[in-house]
């Protein structure tokens, strides 16, 4: 890691070397085109000059960050070196009796970007204006002023929540929070913060990957586990001092560890704590360190909330709609009406393709633009088509459970038998940054020896096939894991939910269907 890190300072240098000389050439550049022009100012002049003065200054930021890090990093290699065996003490952000919220660093980077963004986009659409536009695929550059409002926009609501309630700060009870053990203490917040509604606690286990490298280079995070906790408005404790959030999350056994030894794939535990309130809505962030330690603790109970300022989980008729259910005795209606703003987007691609695909016809665009687009817009119209009419309908009759799916080209009607109904499993459906979506199953009891699961899907088969033609040819048996899983496959399992919000709802819920299917 400390190789890492010595690379990462030195490519902040050299990058800051070369930001610095070519904003020099570039305001060479745009004294030259002044001159030229009898000192009068001209797109010509402007545009490399703003590109030029923003390269200087990102130049000089950039050697400021790169120092502090260089001095950041050798204190924590000191700090590796006297807590060898204890890694939350490697940070310098738990090394104080509270962790800040991230919350600054974030607003810091949206500023930067939002101002570079609209700077440059702007210019650009100045200078074509100066010209005239004589193209009409010209006016497609009006997009990325509207992209830099938007930006703009997302920065000043940032610095609107900073200033109402300033930088929290979680003051934890003992660091770390322990796999199979709790994560507890105090989120304090130095402003009184009102709920109109419950307030929102949540913790989550997050993989942050990232790949490619260049102009390819992505950042993915995926939500390994997660759970969220409701606090009455009543119960939200404000006073003359500000606002004390009560947190106590157990994380059970088996959960990956805070792992930040490659930067290309880390492992990231993140406490937040949101509330809508009038005006500018209260949200706060922090990464926290969770590790196994040995100790263990006795996990809550069941159904139960771990602190009394915790509202359990109640499906009322409002609850279940705003996760797309409705329940009408024992027949359960789901839908996917509570995502409007992914259906507003899906929507919103599909006639952009449809605008795209007129335009084609027009500009007689050659026919592999033609295959790829159509690629792309096949693939979203696929996602546009499950957003807006994945509908099921799950109904308990005496002997079995019914679930249907109405689709464009027939009903789907499957039937199992309900004394057959192990248990309703949660898997994800869709991801959303941070949120998840989560599509629920009925699964039957453990299908015979040798007999394959009828939830086995055709690449799940030929995988299996592909093992255990492996495991022939070299003689070598199945890994233990994988022949247990192949051993205890269920009878059969029937997708009856999609894309309902976050994993302690999808649990609820599922739990739900389950008792009601089991007549309790």
């Amino acid at each position: 890691m400390a190789t890492d890190s010595t690379q990462n300072r030195g490519c902040g240098y050299v990058v800051s070397v070369v930001l610095l000389l070519g904003g020099g050439g570039l305001l060479s550049l745009a004294a030259s085109q002044l001159r030229r022009s009898g000192h009068e100012l001209t797109p010509e002049a402007l545009v490399p000059g703003v590109i030029g003065v923003l390269m200087i200054v990102g130049a000089f930021f950039l050697w400021r960050l790169a120092g502090r890090f260089s001095g950041e990093a050798k204190a924590e290699a000191a700090r590796k070196a006297q807590f060898p065996d204890q890694p939350w003490k490697w940070k310098k952000e738990w090394a104080g009796p509270a962790i800040a919220a991230d919350s600054e660093a974030g607003t810091v980077v949206i500023w930067f970007f939002a101002l570079f963004w609209n700077v440059i986009s702007w210019t650009a659409t100045g200078a074509l204006l100066s010209k005239g536009i004589s193209k009409p695929g010209e006016y497609f550059v009006f997009l990325f002023p509207v992209v830099g409002l938007l930006l703009l926009w997302a920065a000043i609501y940032q610095t609107m929540r900073a200033r109402k309630y300033g930088r929290a700060r979680f003051v934890p009870s003992s660091l770390p929070g322990v796999i199979g053990g709790y994560l507890g203490g105090v989120i304090e917040v130095p402003a009184n913060v009102t709920p109109e509604a419950d307030a929102r606690i949540a913790l989550k286990c997050i993989r942050r990957e990232v790949r490619g490298s260049g102009k390819n280079r992505s950042v993915r995070e995926n939500v390994l586990w997660e759970r969220e906790e409701l606090i009455a408005r009543d119960k939200w404790a404000a006073g003359a001092g500000g606002t004390r959030i009560p947190v106590l999350f157990y994380i059970p056994a088996g959960q990956p560890q805070t792992d930040a030894s490659d930067r290309n794939n880390e492992i990231i535990w993140r406490l937040s704590a949101s509330a809508a309130t009038v005006g500018v809505d209260f949200a706060t962030g922090f990464k926290v360190p969770v590790f196994a330690t040995g100790e263990t603790a006795a996990p809550p109970e069941a159904g139960a909330p771990v602190l009394e300022e915790y509202t359990p989980v109640t499906l009322d008729a409002s609850a279940l709609a705003a996760c797309g259910v409705r329940r009408e005795g024992d027949t359960f209606h789901f839908n996917t009406g509570h995502l409007p703003g992914t259906r507003l987007m899906t929507a919103l691609l599909m006639l952009g393709f449809a605008g795209l695909f007129a335009w084609f016809v027009k500009a007689a665009v050659p026919v592999p633009v033609w295959f790829f687009t159509l690629f792309f817009a096949a693939i979203i119209a696929l996602f546009a088509f499950d957003v807006w009419f994945a509908r099921f309908e799950l109904r308990i009759e005496v002997g079995d459970v019914v679930v249907t799916q109405p689709r464009p080209w027939g009903t789907k009607v499957t039937r199992v038998p309900r004394t057959e109904v192990a248990a309703v499993r949660p898997e994800k459906s869709m991801s959303s940054g941070e949120s998840q979506y989560y599509r629920l199953k009925l699964e039957g009891a453990q299908a015979a020896p040798g007999m394959p699961g009828a939830e086995e899907s055709f690449l799940v088969r030929k995988a299996r096939e592909m093992a255990e033609a492996k495991a022939k040819q070299t003689g070598r048996s199945l890994p233990p894991e994988l022949a247990a899983q192949l051993a205890n496959r269920p009878k059969f399992s029937v997708v009856f939910a999609k894309h309902v919000p976050g994993q302690t709802k999808a649990e609820a819920i599922g739990a739900l269907v389950l008792a009601a299917v089991r007549g309790k």
